[in-house]
């Protein structure tokens, strides 16, 4: 992790200079502004951790430059200083957002632990931000994962389904198959078949009530020869002549 970005604005220039070279021996990146308007445009090209305002600034007070910090770049903590303290500017400093308000001249010792706490402040607050967006990229996966699985599923349910309907046909074909099965009473003369109601009907009637088999109708060479002696319907090998 880089260093820590601090922003002083202050008109005082001993007070910049020192504060300055104080956060510097400390490990901090400092930047430094005489006035309100050019800390705000500082911020606005380099964002930085921890702004350190002096309440009192020659173009704007230091309040109004807390409020635009908070409204643009509120992952940003600010500290107020001021030589001129009063209870309603530390009540409006605080409800603005400030992380603390000291009075000058301040000890270096106390300064430098509000300007820790801040800092600590700032990163548990942008870890948060991350883990929230971390979860939040995770819910989403997880989200994506669980509709896949629903749509597998739905799959598997469905292929499921036609494999039963695929049984249910087969074991319907079986079944008709097996009517067609075992001892079947049938004429010795005139080749008829009884049911098993009992009634008597031709063979191929039978068959096609009982399956899937259709009957068309022709004459075998032995049927020609005996019932039709004068039609040449085949030849000498039971082939049928044109």
């Amino acid at each position: 992790m880089g260093k820590h970005k601090i922003l002083i604005i202050d008109d005082d220039l001993n007070i910049r200079k020192t504060l300055s070279d104080i956060l510097k021996m400390k490990g901090y990146e400092v930047f430094t502004s005489v006035n309100g308007a050019d800390g705000l445009d500082l911020i606005k090209r380099s964002p930085v951790n921890l702004a350190v305002v002096d309440l009192g600034l020659p173009d704007m007070s230091g309040l109004e430059v807390l409020n635009r910090i908070r409204e643009g770049y509120s992952f940003i903590e600010t500290i107020i200083l001021t030589g001129n303290a009063s209870l309603d500017s530390a009540i409006e400093a605080t409800n603005k957002g400030a992380f603390s308000y000291l009075l000058k001249p301040y000890e270096p010792e106390v300064l430098l632990l509000h300007i820790t706490r801040a800092i600590e402040k700032q990163q548990a607050r942008e870890t948060i931000t991350r883990h929230t967006l971390e979860l939040e990229r995770m819910n989403a996966q997880l989200t994506k994962v669980n509709a896949e699985l629903v749509h597998e599923i739905s799959e598997r349910k469905r292929a499921e389904e036609e494999k039963e309907e695929l049984i249910v046909e087969l074991q319907e074909n079986l079944a008709k198959i097996k009517t067609l099965s075992g001892l079947l009473p049938i004429c010795a003369h005139c080749k008829n078949i009884r049911d098993d109601k009992g009634y008597w009907s031709q063979i191929e009637a039978y068959i096609e009530d009982h399956s899937e088999t259709e009957f068309s109708h022709g004459i075998c060479p032995e049927c020609a020869i005996k019932y039709y002696p004068d039609m040449d319907l085949y030849d000498d090998n039971g082939v049928v002549t044109e």
